[in-house]
């Protein structure tokens, strides 16, 4: 008897312990529940999943890019996805954050033994997506209401069914240490009782904004002289005795550093779909500076010890509200409890929006 099959699709090797937001968050739910009859990915896990990989474009020339898409750079997932809707009475494709493959797979819809869903999960703020591929799409998933509501008024009648899953932080792993446990591991750290450690986690992309926090830490290092710096996932090195340059290490590994941390930076000047990292310093018990782009101010309205800049160039306006978060939290001493932090952007919560989605409840 032909059946109904869930299949997600990811450019990114599943399962993964890499920094990285949804490749996490998929992971960990990949290991919770049963959800996805078959993962293609490029990885061998088990018999689920199955070695898919996203291909490099061979030209860029406008006239064959559908050849590309179809033939070459998604033909991994085609190839599979076609074999698998021979005994399926129905695909329900699920496309995390690549519209490459998104494209490929509204191109070929019609030509498969079975009528195919396709779910885009998107993790970005502004949809760039031509109509023709827009009005093949089943759902997308947006991870804000603001982000959905602007693509919504971006594209007007040709939108397809969105949903608003927001996302989700892992509560066991990210989490503020006791008083006792936080002065200690920080010792285990070489970093003394009345240091204030600032964080920063990113990549070292112009848009993610190193440089303009190289520009803030210059000043405040020189002004405050208890203060430490840490810097989490960039491959260059800022050179100074009080800055630890850490370089790219696993999700879990972050959440150590976020712990011993008093201040977190998310000097962004993207149109963020949410911001993952700061959510997780905050759940480590940090105070958050962001920039107030994209889906950041939503995301984090009605958190407290939080403080977010307009005029995200101004590295004054960074050290001004640096010196504020100092002020409220007794120069990082005063720090929210596990309770009060459970409770943000908790995983199990986004777990249930994206399994209801994907189902259709």
């Amino acid at each position: 008897m032909k059946q109904s099959l869930k299949i997600l699709v990811s450019n990114r090797a599943l399962p993964t312990k890499e920094i990285g937001s949804w490749t996490t968050r998929l992971s960990q739910l990949n290991s919770n529940i049963d959800l996805f009859d078959y993962i293609l990915s490029p990885s061998c896990y088990n018999e689920k999943y199955l070695d898919c990989r996203k291909r490099k474009f061979i030209t860029w020339r406008k006239e064959v890019r559908t050849l590309n898409l179809k033939y070459w750079v998604a033909r991994d997932y085609i190839k599979r996805i076609k074999y698998l809707a021979k005994t399926a009475n129905k695909i329900s494709v699920v496309v995390m954050d690549d519209i490459h493959l998104l494209e490929a797979l509204t191109l070929t819809k019609n030509s498969y033994k079975c009528p195919l869903e396709i779910i885009f999960s998107f993790h970005g703020f502004e949809v760039d997506l031509k109509k023709d591929v827009l009005s093949r799409i089943d759902k997308i998933l947006f991870l804000s209401h603001k982000g959905s509501e602007f693509n919504k008024q971006k594209y007007s009648n040709f939108f397809p069914e969105t949903v608003v899953v927001g996302n989700g932080v892992d509560s066991s792993t990210f989490f503020p240490l006791e008083e006792k446990e936080f002065y200690k591991q920080r010792q285990e750290y070489n970093y003394l009782e009345n240091d204030e450690i600032l964080i920063w986690v990113a990549n070292d992309r112009p848009k993610k904004g190193i440089q303009l926090f190289y520009q803030v830490i210059e000043i405040l290092l020189k002004e405050i002289p208890t203060l430490k710096v840490i810097i989490i996932g960039s491959d260059r090195v800022y050179n100074h005795p009080r800055v630890n340059n850490i370089g790219r290490i696993s999700n879990k590994d972050v959440a150590k550093y976020l712990k011993i941390s008093n201040y977190y930076m998310f000097t962004t000047f993207y149109q963020e779909g949410f911001g993952l990292s700061m959510i997780e310093a905050l759940k480590c018990g940090n105070a958050v500076i962001a920039s107030s782009r994209g889906a950041i101010v939503e995301v984090l309205n009605g958190l407290d010890n939080v403080y977010l800049i307009e005029k995200i160039n101004d590295p004054e306006k960074w050290i001004e509200a640096f010196n504020l978060a100092r002020k409220d939290t007794n120069f990082g001493k005063i720090r929210p409890n596990k309770i009060l932090t459970d409770q943000i952007w908790d995983y199990k919560n986004w777990e249930r929006k994206f399994v209801n989605a994907i189902n259709g409840d």
